[in-house]
């Protein structure tokens, strides 16, 4: 398994608000803006993050995802704006992770790309 790696002011810069612990040991961060829902949930010790947009008038899933996070997680502020930058994440299953996926996940060989996560203008998820 792996540790996911973070500066808890820039997961607060770049949210904007004030995670709560669940009870599997997971970071949970919820952002409401502009009609939209940004659920986000750190899994420290295995190194993964899900995330889910959803439409709140209508309750629809826009996406939801996990992907494992192969570096350190930092708030940006420039010309693109302000976000979260997760660099180098690999979408993995959040049903059936096992043994072999997490090894694949994390393995130096296997192509990953940067994820940015904003929350202004509004709840945005963009892959580089």
């Amino acid at each position: 398994m792996r540790q996911l790696q973070w500066d808890e002011l820039d997961l607060l810069q770049g949210l904007e608000v004030v995670p709560t612990e669940n009870d599997n040991g997971g970071l949970q961060f919820e952002v409401a803006e502009a009609g939209l829902k940004l659920l986000v949930t750190l899994w420290p010790h295995a190194g993964v993050v899900d995330v889910t947009l959803v439409h709140q008038a209508t309750r629809a899933i826009l996406l939801d995802f996990t992907v494992a996070v192969r570096g350190r997680i930092r708030y940006n502020n420039d010309k693109r704006g302000q976000y979260l930058e997760f660099p180098d994440c690999v979408l993995v299953s959040r049903i059936s992770f096992s043994l072999e996926q997490d090894e694949a996940a994390f393995n130096p060989n296997t192509l990953g790309r940067p994820m940015l996560l904003a929350v202004r203008p509004y709840p945005s998820v963009l892959f580089e």
